[in-house]
């Protein structure tokens, strides 16, 4: 299966087919992105914040997830090892340095 994306602009540097871990509850549409991880080994992670079951977890395509919240694309130069946090969709993103020390 084949994804065409249309973007007016597309803002991160990598493939709009770059797999990214996100919860099934953004997924479906009842959770907003509020966390977004950019991990040092360079995978992205677009969370709702209220779930880490490993059964919520999917990995869906960048450019899937941009294009059902073009916000994101606010973060895509934010560089590996730094986090984005949000209270709401649509609040802006605070952005910060994460210390991934509670190792995996």
């Amino acid at each position: 299966m084949s994804h065409s994306h249309t973007f007016r602009t597309w803002p991160f540097s990598l493939p709009t087919n770059t797999a990214v871990f996100t919860t099934r509850q953004t997924m479906e549409g009842s959770e907003p992105v509020r966390e977004v991880y950019h991990d040092r080994d360079g995978d992205w992670q677009l969370l709702c914040g209220n779930t880490l079951e490993t059964t919520d977890m999917k990995l869906v395509c960048l450019g899937c997830m941009f294009e059902a919240d073009p916000s994101i694309g606010e973060l895509a130069e934010m560089p590996p090892g730094w986090c984005a946090t949000r209270p709401a969709a649509g609040a802006e993103w605070i952005q910060q340095p994460f210390d991934p020390s509670d190792g995996d």
